[in-house]
């Protein structure tokens, strides 16, 4: 089974920034390293099975992964001519859907050029 490299793009890494902060204020640092951990593993894990997560909305190649033990889902897209996974976004399920399936449209398309 070919293994697929994983990253993050940089807004992703902020929209991970910006969580950590929010758990580390609303509960404290430890919740939100525990948070990056698990965000960070489930990423990683991506590099196997990146098809096994749901679609996200009509583009097959846009896929989000729910962390298990946060409200916190990452998506991400698939370029299986590389074996690449890009995580495009991180958002909580308390954000603003409309607002953050815009955001991820506008950076998918920004990544896509």
């Amino acid at each position: 089974m070919q293994k697929y490299s994983v990253s993050l793009t940089e807004d992703a890494e902020n929209d991970i920034a910006e969580l950590m902060a929010f758990y580390e204020e609303l509960v404290d640092a430890e919740s939100a390293t525990k948070f990056f951990d698990e965000t960070m593993e489930t990423v990683a894990n991506l590099e196997n099975l990146p098809r096994a997560n749901a679609v996200f909305k009509d583009d097959p190649d846009v896929r989000k992964v729910q962390l298990a033990n946060y409200k916190v889902a990452v998506v991400y897209l698939i370029d299986d001519d590389c074996f690449e996974v890009i995580a495009v976004r991180a958002y909580h399920q308390m954000q603003n859907p409309k607002q953050y399936q815009e955001s991820v449209r506008e950076r998918i398309r920004k990544l896509r050029g």
